[in-house]
């Protein structure tokens, strides 16, 4: 049976934190783990941990995924839970993952997705529709 995450986008995924000074080394170690933790997993494609160079009390940590399916999963990795959840005590909330749907290479290739997302995704919720 084909990955269902190869037919669609794949899935940039953002976490931004805001970590207070005195705890931004333990804090970068922890990253570190995080995306140790994150590669093991199936659909994993790229991960990157950075800190704003003009507010170093901004970091970000930005993964990328063969599509939203395989990044769900991840999340809901044991090892991965294990190292993520500390860090989310400094996580601020806000939109996190999307479809990459256009994307262009540094060597001049360019690709575009289709969505993976189901049509109703906006209005379905699990157990009935959503209601505004």
């Amino acid at each position: 049976m084909p990955d269902r995450d190869q037919t669609g986008a794949p899935v940039v995924a953002v976490l931004r934190f805001e970590v207070p000074e005195p705890a931004q080394v333990d804090f970068a170690a922890a990253g570190e783990r995080v995306v140790a933790a994150l590669a093991g997993q199936r659909g994993f494609r790229s991960a990157r941990l950075g800190r704003a160079v003009d507010e170093p009390v901004a970091w970000l940590l930005v993964t990328e995924w063969a599509g939203p399916g395989a990044w769900r999963r991840a999340l809901s990795a044991f090892a991965v839970r294990c190292e993520l959840t500390p860090l989310l005590a400094w996580a601020q909330d806000a939109p996190g993952a999307f479809e990459v749907l256009h994307e262009r290479e540094a060597d001049g290739a360019a690709r575009s997705h289709g969505s993976a997302l189901a049509p109703d995704a906006a209005v379905a919720a699990p157990g009935g529709r959503r209601e505004d």
